[in-house]
């Protein structure tokens, strides 16, 4: 995938573990997804009526099911956010100042 940047610079996404792509999950999902996870996946593996292997793709499921995408343009910062019909949404830094690293790993 390609995002063209305001700026006129590319945002590529071809590949996983990148530095200017990431995923957000909004608050009012967030509890609701571990609440999930505890009931549909730990106790069930818990109990023995869920496999380990059904349990890592239920678990993947839960966890990706709130998810959206997010990529930052490493030129000018600008934030490009997918809205709830997967359609990018384009976030301006307040200013020059703004982290153009903000989406990087620890």
């Amino acid at each position: 995938m390609k995002i063209s940047c305001y700026c006129g610079e590319m945002i590529f996404d071809s590949t996983d573990n990148l530095p200017q792509k990431g995923r957000l999950i909004p608050d009012q999902d967030w509890l609701a997804m571990f609440d999930a996870l505890e009931v549909q996946v730990v106790e069930r593996l818990a109990a023995g009526t869920l496999s380990f292997e059904a349990a890592c793709m239920q678990m993947r499921e839960l966890i990706c099911s709130p998810v959206r995408g997010i990529w930052q343009c490493a030129s000018c910062g600008k934030l490009y956010v997918d809205d709830l019909e997967g359609q990018l949404q384009c976030y301006v830094p307040a200013n020059e100042e703004t982290d153009q690293r903000i989406l990087r790993g620890r």
